[in-house]
C-alpha cells in the first residue's frame, strides 16, 4: 500500500483521481510498458505529457507527468483503487524523480 498519493472522486463526479502527494517528474516514456502490462490494459496514447491506457472493460486511465492519474469508467473508489495500487511502485515509487 502506497501513501503517496491521494485518490478521489473528480469534482465533475465522471471519474476518480489521484495525485501524488509531493510534487514530482514522471518520465512516461519509460514506464509505458510496465504500466500496459501491470493492469492488463492497452496502450492507446503515449506521449511525454501523457499515457493513455484502455482496458477491454472500457476502463480508462490517464497518467500524467505530475503523477495524476484520472481513471475513468470505473464502478467504484475500490476498484479504482485496486488499479492505482498496481501502477504506484511505477508512478510514485522511489525511482521517480522528486521535485525539489
Amino acid at each position: 500500500m502506497y501513501d503517496s498519493y491521494v485518490l478521489k472522486i473528480c469534482s465533475d463526479k465522471t471519474a476518480f483521481e489521484a495525485k501524488a502527494t509531493s510534487p514530482m517528474k514522471l518520465d512516461l516514456l519509460s514506464i509505458r510498458d510496465a504500466a500496459a502490462k501491470r493492469t492488463g490494459m492497452s496502450l492507446r496514447v503515449s506521449l511525454p505529457a501523457i499515457l493513455l491506457l484502455e482496458g477491454k472493460d472500457g476502463r480508462i486511465v490517464n497518467i500524467y507527468p505530475s503523477g495524476r492519474l484520472l481513471l475513468r469508467q470505473f464502478p467504484s473508489l475500490d476498484a479504482a483503487r485496486e488499479t492505482v495500487n498496481l501502477l504506484a511502485p511505477l508512478v510514485y515509487g522511489s525511482e521517480t524523480e522528486q521535485v525539489q
